[in-house]
């Protein structure tokens, strides 16, 4: 696997697990890549709570339309 695949699929604006940091780029317009890429770095420095944040937002936020 190539870097770019890599790169195409973080910024595809699907949900990779549970789409938390896709539903809140599209809300507030930001780069799809960016907000993963900063909820990665939040969960890397403090686990816990992040994950905690992160699966308190995913049963909050509203389930995007798959458009397949």
């Amino acid at each position: 696997m190539k870097i770019d695949d890599l790169t195409d699929t973080l910024k595809r604006p699907s949900s990779l697990i549970c789409g938390v940091a896709a539903t809140m780029a599209d809300k507030f317009a930001w780069s799809c890549l960016w907000t993963r890429v900063v909820w990665t770095v939040a969960v890397v420095m403090n686990p816990a709570m992040f994950l905690v944040i992160y699966f308190a937002l995913a049963l909050v936020l509203p389930r995007r339309k798959s458009p397949y």
